[in-house]
């Protein structure tokens, strides 16, 4: 039976895994920070400018180097099945092939406009060739494959090509399974593909080994295929195949040693591949046996559930009372850690792991080859029907180096629960979040991740807060967005630490977090770090619920008073010791008046006012007074109780009275008090802050009682008003009287006659004449009723209305559209039916009350005539032409043209002018004939770029009771605008950094406040100069706003000025430019101009880069004669010989003017080098024979000669037997040695005599040097 393949159900991907290469990233990462990750020389440990980093030797990991050498051809296989298809009863088996590719062309389909989509039907490809001709040769052709969407994340495999012409080229890529495809500057498009079904039935494929899970022999427990499995050349049972597997496959490395700011990493390590399997048997295996029922077909496997009961909700040792359950499905159980942990990939028979060379008897060997995966299923999901051979086709595998790191790592406070207990601290949960890394087709989906954490005040390491396995190592923790996929939080991923303490007033905690992520093959990306600050909430302040201030009047204007306070008290989270309140008096003029500026319990006491301290201290829960008396209170403040738990859960309540001796009444007709209170607690920050403060004060006041005596009211100056015209257009007066005390009164009669109708039965002229003021009105009405008889006075009255006798007001409507006065006169009927007679004593008009409906006048819109003056002054000069006398003018003032449309929407006025000068006869508004009003006001606007709209309202005087007039104010002026410039423009300091790779790339940092668009006055404009570089002046709304972090590609040739995002009025801006030379330095200036020509400039230089010191250290340790031959050198240097480019030993040798060749005259140097033993030969492992001194040199001086040789450290040979006879200077490497006296790391034979002057340099692949001389 022909295999299947169905990508979408049933893949595999195969990665091939340099893990020494890894291994070496790892040891660079840690060089830089000078840590020791089991490198040749672990004497020297050196100093790093981040102070917290050292020391490090003990906690760095050390690396196995032979394994990894082992391990550096490792491939591993991983393989993952769909819901759809699930996992088959028994193992899967791994295949191999040679690579090749028969593809085949391929009717397609193209489609789109710029990136071209390429189709060819249903057939699942696993490999496509795709030949189009380049539309730009100067830039790549790439080719990505897809099985479902169109995005990056759905892309399976990908290729690219570099044209180097425009004629056609072709791309050829391998796939798991793929059914159409994107080329990215392509066109002329021909597809040849190879259909996956062709490659997974390919004869030619071999089995290689059988993988499953770890199941028992004979019986798994469930329905699982127990026979043997491992590599087909060995098999073994099950539990032995998964623990080869671990042993040959778990990764041999984590992750990095050092984080991003700089501190040890947790260790990593491996878990034990015995017990980790174990661990799989144990807790994985129980939850398997319904998945694995006869009854489930392997397609609804997905859907079995296994609902169990679990704890409730906690905190705090308190439980929630619901009942709770999970829902674990084994399907998740199995496929999560298969699927996400490369050491449980292995484990539970989803992964393999291979190696292209065999060093190791563990190991399998598969040189370069392609995979296949199969397994055996019973029964397929309809509409497929019975079983079938399923097969997941992988390429053979490119090395796989690099995980992406995090990005946009943020810490936010998730949760902050409060004292278990008074005087416990605070705990707080921290949230790590990140965006989750998208997929692509050139690395694998990350599945899990790590997190370690730190104490930023101290240089200790930092520590992991994973779990722990079973099997030895930390368990990493999945990772997951934070939402489904289209919903808010799928592009973000979070970690929680929960329930950390805040020690009680330490100041908060301030710690570091260090993520990273890997994937299931066991790469690890670099850590990103992020820092938190957290403090404990601020100690709840003491709480004034009321405060009242009682007096009352002792018989002089100094009256005793009682101030009466309800305080409430925190006692949950800290336990109080004493609760201290100020209170300040201040004398008030108004009922609105506002304490002195100023006025605290820190500050020194206003003039004018008085403090006094009162209190109260704690005897266990008893408050004991100082300055007042406590009685403590019920939760609910309505009764006293005993003081303690009893007062409630929340803050307890006290009433607190303290006496005032005397508030003087004499100079103020109101004293006002405010109060504040602060407590001291047991623990923590005390006292606490005074409370309360502004815009809340506690504050309250307390009117004179001093009793006033009522004087005679004076005469009417003219004729009482009644109110403005309601909605129906009448007005309306309140007709008041008075009775004397305990009068027997049933009702009261209000009787009305308007002038009209008195004046008729007094014989006047019906109406009177227009020019008649309305005082000269009442005046006639007065002695007409007081000429007339009793007789006549009352029957010139109506009755208009009786009221209840406890009623000693009533409002009364007068006619609409009357201008009569009308006079009311009040009578009283007694409760035995006996009505009072009418009132004619004394003066019979001074028992009759006049009123009549005003007659309103509004002055006319005002004029507005702004001016500023050169010091910025501002004088407002208005006018308004009114027959109604104009006491003031309000100014409105708005930036707002829509605001300013309605003087109702510019808010309240800003500024009153008073009329001060009546106008003269002469200032008479030609058009209307009426007065015209001046006011003008002077004063200073804020400076602004747009300009002030101001508008103005005359106020006319409330009434003019001789005319009978009331003043209503005007309606509002014209708009007229007004700008008034700000002061110079501003600009920030500058501040420069470095970019580029060489250093010569300079950005310079500055921002300013002016706005960047075009103003009513103008634009502002920048220009400067970067060196020898001018900056053309530019506006600066026409600088392109950019993120300000990364350089433009124009600032490589010339300046380049950028502006950021305006952040709260401020603009940030960037100056890009290359200098000439990066060790020179170089002078730059900005200039802003503002629309009026000011400006500010600012200058700075840029010093030269200065490179950094070589970072290895040489040393010459031992030098000696070798008789007859040379001088043999003992060098030590911490330069590695494994680095890429590799450095290079310099070693000059120059003999020095002194005689011939020395001979030998015994076994002792004449000058031994310090630290040897005299006669001592070479030490153990040396290459040389044992040495000769030197004797006094005999004979004739030689010519001086120079050696000279430079020796790669990758290329210097281990040492052998010894040196060979030669005449140039050789160098070997000594392997690394234990013991009292190892050679040295590397060692020298210079073929000279001495005496000598020698040499030795480290030469850096940057071209660096370091030099260690030696003069015998």
């Amino acid at each position: 039976m022909a295999r299947r393949s169905d990508s979408s159900r049933f893949r595999a991907k195969a990665v091939r895994l340099p893990w020494a290469t890894l291994a070496a990233r790892q040891r660079e990462l840690a060089r830089q920070f000078d840590l020791d990750l089991g490198l040749a020389d672990t004497d020297a440990f050196g100093t790093h400018a981040l102070t917290h980093v050292a020391p490090r030797a003990a906690l760095a990991p050390e690396f196995d180097d032979r394994q990894l050498k082992l391990r550096s051809l490792d491939i591993h296989l991983s393989w993952a099945c769909g819901p759809a298809l699930g996992v088959p009863r028994g193992p899967f088996t791994v295949w191999t092939r040679s690579p090749k590719d028969a593809p085949k062309r391929a009717r397609i389909s193209v489609s789109g406009d710029s990136i071209p989509f390429v189709t060819w039907g249903p057939v699942e490809a696993g490999c496509v060739r795709v030949t189009c001709r380049p539309l730009d040769p100067s830039a790549p052709v790439a080719v990505y494959l897809f099985r479902t969407g169109e995005d990056a994340d759905h892309a399976v495999a990908a290729g690219s090509v570099q044209p180097v012409n425009a004629d056609p080229l072709s791309i050829t890529v391998r796939t798991s399974g793929a059914t159409y495809a994107k080329v990215w500057n392509g066109t002329d498009i021909s597809v040849a593909i190879q259909p996956l079904a062709d490659i997974v039935n390919d004869p030619s494929w071999t089995p290689l080994e059988v993988v499953g899970l770890p199941v028992d022999q004979p019986g798994a427990g469930f329905e699982y295929d127990t026979s043997d499995q491992g590599p087909v050349a060995t098999p073994m049972s099950p539990v032995d195949a998964a623990v080869h597997r671990l042993l040959r496959g778990g990764p041999p490395i984590g992750w990095g040693p050092v984080t991003q700011a700089g501190r040890i990493a947790p260790p990593w390590a491996a878990p034990d591949p015995k017990l980790l399997v174990e661990e799989v048997r144990r807790d994985l295996f129980p939850e398997l046996p319904p998945m694995y029922d006869l009854s489930v077909r392997e397609y609804q496997q997905f859907a079995v559930t296994s609902p169990r009961a679990v704890d409730p909700p906690q905190q705090d040792g308190k439980y929630s009372s619901m009942t709770t359950q999970a829902d674990t499905g084994p399907w998740p159980m199995l496929m999560l850690p298969a699927l996400s942990d490369p050491f449980l990939n292995l484990a539970t028979g989803f992964g393999a792991s291979y190696t292209m060379e065999r060093l190791d008897d563990l190991q399998v060997s598969v040189g370069h080859c392609d995979f296949l995966v199969t397994g055996k299923y019973s029964r397929l999901a309809p509409p497929d029907r019975g079983g079938a051979e399923f097969a997941a086709y992988a390429p053979a595998p490119d090395p796989h180096l690099v995980v992406p790191t995090p990005t946009a790592l943020l810490s936010e406070r998730a949760g902050l629960v409060g004292p278990i207990t008074a005087d416990a601290p605070w705990r707080e949960s921290i949230r790590l979040t990140w965006d989750r890394v998208p997929k692509n087709a050139a690395a694998s989906p990350v599945t899990e991740s790590a997190l370690a954490r730190y104490e930023l005040g101290s240089a200790g390491p930092a520590q992991s807060l994973l779990p722990k396995r079973d099997a030895g190592g930390d368990r990493p923790l999945l990772i997951s967005p934070d939402g489904s996929e289209g919903n808010t939080g799928f592009n973000r991923v979070a970690l929680v630490d929960g329930g950390q303490e805040i020690v009680i007033g330490s100041g908060g905690r301030h710690v570091g977090y260090a993520v990273a992520v890997s994937d299931v093959h066991g790469i690890w990306s670099p850590w990103q770090d992020v820092p938190w600050n957290g403090t404990e909430p601020a100690p709840q302040p003491t709480r004034l619920i009321s405060v009242a201030l009682d007096t009352h009047y002792a018989g002089s204007p100094s009256c005793p008073g009682t101030l009466k306070a309800e305080v409430a008290v925190e006692w949950l989270e800290r336990t109080p010791t004493q609760v201290e309140i100020v209170a300040m008096y201040f004398p008030m003029a108004a009922a609105t008046d506002v304490p002195p500026f100023g006025m605290s319990p820190a500050a020194p006491i206003p003039v004018g006012c008085f403090r006094r301290d009162l209190g109260f201290t704690f005897a266990g829960d008893t408050p004991v007074p100082s300055g007042c008396t406590v009685q403590p209170l019920s939760a609910d403040g309505t009764e006293a109780v005993t003081p303690g738990p009893g007062q409630g859960d929340g803050g307890r309540r006290y009433a607190v009275v303290a006496a005032v001796p005397s508030l003087d009444f004499g100079s103020t007709s109101r004293w006002g008090v405010q109060v504040w209170a602060r407590r001291h607690l047991l623990v923590g920050s005390s006292p606490t802050p005074w409370s309360p403060v502004d815009p809340n004060p506690a504050r309250t006041s307390a009117a004179s009682p001093v009793p006033v005596l009522p004087l005679p009211p004076p005469p009417l100056p003219g004729v009482p008003l009644g109110s403005t015209v309601d909605a129906q257009g009448c007005s309306h007066v309140r007709v008041a009287w008075s009775l004397p005390g305990g009068a027997d009164v049933r009702t009261c009669i209000i009787w009305e006659v308007n002038e009209t109708s008195l004046r008729q039965r007094a014989g006047l002229p019906a109406r009177p004449s227009d020019s008649t003021l309305p005082g000269q009105r009442l005046v006639d009405l007065r002695t007409a009723y007081d000429a007339m008889t009793p007789t006549q006075r009352r029957a010139s009255f109506r009755r208009l209305v009786e009221v209840d006798g406890a009623v000693r007001s009533h409002d009364v409507t007068l006619p609409k559209g009357s201008n009569d006065i009308h006079l009311f006169i009040v009578t009283t009927m007694t409760k035995t039916g006996i009505e009072s007679p009418w009132p004619s004593s004394g003066t019979p008009h001074d028992h009759f009350q006049a009123v009549m409906a005003p007659r309103l006048r509004r002055p006319a819109p005002p004029v507005t005539r702004p001016s500023i003056a050169v010091d910025g002054t501002v004088t407002i000069a208005l006018y308004a032409a009114s027959s109604i006398a104009v006491q003031r003018f309000r100014i409105y003032r708005t930036t707002s043209e829509e605001a300013a449309r309605e003087v109702s929407t510019m808010g309240p006025a800003f500024a009153d002018a008073v009329v001060t000068t009546a106008p003269l006869p002469t200032e008479v508004d030609p058009v209307l004939g009426q007065p015209i009003y001046s006011a003008t006001w002077t004063g200073t606007l804020p400076g602004r770029w747009d300009q002030w709209l101001l508008r103005a309202v005359a106020v006319p005087v409330d009434v003019v009771p001789q005319k009978g007039e009331r003043g209503l104010p005007s309606a509002a002026s014209d708009v007229v605008g007004l700008l008034v410039p700000p002061g110079p423009p501003e600009l920030e300091p500058l501040a420069a950094d470095v970019w580029g790779g060489d250093h010569r790339g300079v950005v310079v940092r500055t921002a300013t406040t002016a706005p960047p668009r075009v103003l009513p006055a103008g634009v502002h404009r920048i220009d400067g100069d970067a060196g020898a570089q001018p900056i053309a002046s530019v506006e600066l709304q026409a600088v392109p706003v950019t993120p300000l972090t990364s350089a433009p590609a124009a600032a490589a040739t010339t300046p380049v000025l950028e502006q950021g995002t305006r952040v709260t009025g401020r603009s940030p801006l960037a100056l890009w430019f290359t200098r000439p030379v990066a060790a020179d330095p170089v002078d730059v200036r900005v200039r802003l101009v503002d629309p009026f020509g000011r400006e500010v400039v600012r200058e700075l230089t840029v010093p030269g880069w200065v490179p950094p010191p070589p970072d290895v250290t040489v040393s010459i340790v031992d030098v000696f004669a070798i008789a007859g031959r040379g001088v043999h050198v003992g060098i030590i240097t911490d330069a590695s010989y494994r680095r890429r480019p590799p450095y290079v030993m310099e070693i000059v040798a120059q003999q020095r003017l002194l005689g011939p060749l020395p001979m030998p005259i015994g076994r002792e140097p004449l000058n031994p080098v310090p630290g040897r033993v005299p006669g001592e030969g070479v030490r153990p492992g040396g290459p040389f024979l044992p040495r000769e001194p030197f004797r006094p040199p005999i004979g004739p001086a030689l010519r001086p000669r120079t050696l000279s040789g430079s020796f790669p450290l990758d290329e210097i040979p281990l040492a052998g037997d010894g040196f060979p006879r030669t005449t140039e200077i050789v160098v070997v490497r000594n392997r690394l040695r234990r013991g009292l006296n190892p050679p040295p790391p590397y060692e020298a034979f210079i073929p000279l005599a001495g005496p000598l002057r020698i040499t030795v340099s480290i030469i850096t692949p940057e071209g660096q040097r370091v030099t260690d001389v030696y003069t015998d």
